[in-house]
């Protein structure tokens, strides 16, 4: 029992998290496979430790939860074409970057303690290759993602930290967004669309602007490629003026495969209008993704992948930082069957935050995984 208590102490959103998904799987249950409704819950917990360099020494327990509620419009015999998503989200714990003092934040789950309802949309198929999406959107579910970069911890693989520092509509906060999406050919996608300007008030106000954002993706079994640009109308600029523009180029490239594994290689570059950056000005990330690397264990993954983060010359000034922050993460990914991972990573920081007096932070991580 005293162990129990422990869990509950310090990761106290899984309680509430786990009674949610109870109430919401039996009506996606009850027709099996072909329900309607159907669920997925997800939570994550982590423990970190800066055992050396950055701010200081210390440890942070943390943790994420999202249930997923997904509804098939013309299923339920409401409209043909049509689909309902339904995002809920727990965090809870303080953010390690406390002590790491890096700027591209070392966990892409620590945020402070929330409970938020993150994404609410309606998506309706417009024939066999288009859709039209309207609601409170991640623009990271759709834009900016590269498949193999998501096994990493740091934030800046999920996306780059030149965009998500301008006031994006990403997770813990999805704003209000709309998304139109083509696909020409069925390799070929094209994504258009706008969000609320400041994603944390959920209103949409003139004076908050906008975020427009396209994206082209080529992709095929082995091989995706993207091209995205965007422009934050109201941003508050370096040089004074309003707004800010920006693109970005990914690739995931898979290199080799065996009976039960594959090796594949990514590459993210972003960059932003440097005059008008108030934070970063560009991003480079590398990384090398195994699937299957011990023989016996085809669900496992191994990476080794760095992020570098340009400072722009404002924060520089401001700052007095004269280099630029670049990590590096090596991570094992363990699968305990269907429902249950752990990853123990590694994250080296040079420079945190820009700061060379700074020594290279040292970080471990533990990170374990539920999932329905």
């Amino acid at each position: 029992m005293q162990g129990e208590k422990t869990m509950i102490s310090r990761f106290p959103g899984l309680p509430a998290l786990l009674l949610a998904a109870g109430l919401a799987m039996p009506a996606a249950s009850q027709a099996g496979e072909a329900s309607p409704i159907t669920t997925e819950l997800s939570y994550v917990a982590e423990s970190a430790r800066v055992v050396g360099g950055g701010l200081q020494k210390g440890t942070t327990n943390h943790a994420a939860g999202t249930l997923d509620v997904t509804l098939d419009g013309e299923a339920l015999g409401w409209w043909p074409g049509g689909m309902v998503f339904i995002e809920f989200i727990v965090d809870h714990g303080p953010d390690p970057s406390r002590h790491a003092g890096d700027i591209q934040a070392l966990s892409n789950i620590a945020d402070g303690n929330r409970t938020r309802l993150q994404q609410f949309w309606i998506e309706q198929r417009l024939g066999d290759a288009a859709s039209i999406l309207l609601g409170t959107h991640d623009l990271n579910s759709e834009f900016y993602v590269s498949d193999y970069a998501g096994l990493f911890t740091n934030s800046s693989f999920g996306i780059g930290p030149e965009i998500s520092s301008v006031g994006a509509s990403l997770w813990p906060e999805a704003g209000l967004a709309a998304r139109l999406l083509v696909q020409p050919h069925e390799h070929v996608s094209l994504r258009l669309a706008g969000y609320d300007g400041d994603p944390a008030t959920r209103q949409l106000k003139g004076a908050e602007g906008y975020l427009g954002i396209f994206e082209a993706a080529l992709e095929y079994d082995t091989a995706a490629f993207k091209l995205g640009a965007w422009k934050h109308s109201r941003y508050a600029a370096a040089d004074g003026s309003q707004g800010i523009a920006g693109g970005y180029g990914l690739a995931d490239i898979q290199l080799a495969d065996w009976d039960e594994g594959n090796l594949g290689v990514f590459f993210q570059y972003g960059a932003v209008q440097s005059k008008k950056a108030n934070d970063i000005r560009s991003y480079l990330g590398l990384g090398l993704h195994v699937g299957g690397l011990i023989p016996g264990r085809p669900d496992d993954e191994f990476g080794l992948a760095m992020a570098r983060a340009s400072l722009a010359d404002a924060y520089r000034q401001a700052n007095g930082a004269l280099a630029n922050e670049t990590a590096v993460e090596l991570t094992y990914r363990i699968a305990l069957g269907e429902h249950l991972a752990l990853q123990p990573a590694f994250q080296w920081i040079q420079h945190p935050s820009g700061d060379p007096n700074l020594s290279s932070a040292r970080v471990l991580l533990l990170r374990g995984e539920f999932s329905l």
